[in-house]
């Protein structure tokens, strides 16, 4: 259900059109939006380091970057259940031996931006 990919955010007022084509010459494999309008280059974490460093020389510094795992398959979740699944995922993270949570849900900003 996941694969591993790097992946950098961008803000949402970046130059999509010209970090669009700079990423893909560079080796990215899909450029997808994130939380909040930002906006999320995904690599091949082989191409990872090639890719953020190309985009960088260009100007186009990440918010953020990491190797992280990417959802196969997402659903969608609302309501109630977005909630619990929001407030799940807070304590997972919040136990000591947890390194990582990933989710295949899709939960809207609205939602999320409620919690």
């Amino acid at each position: 259900l996941f694969k591993p990919v790097g992946r950098m955010s961008y803000p949402a007022a970046t130059d999509l059109g010209g970090l669009r084509r700079l990423a893909f010459d560079a080796g990215a494999e899909d450029i997808v939006p994130g939380p909040a309008g930002s906006i999320e280059v995904l690599t091949d974490p082989w191409e990872f380091d090639a890719v953020r460093a190309r985009c960088s020389s260009a100007g186009f510094m990440p918010a953020r970057c990491d190797v992280t795992e990417h959802a196969s398959v997402t659903v969608p979740l609302a309501g109630a259940a977005a909630s619990v699944m929001l407030r799940l995922q807070e304590a997972l993270r919040e136990l000591e031996d947890v390194q990582g949570v990933y989710s295949n849900a899709e939960i809207p900003d609205e939602v999320v931006a409620q919690l």
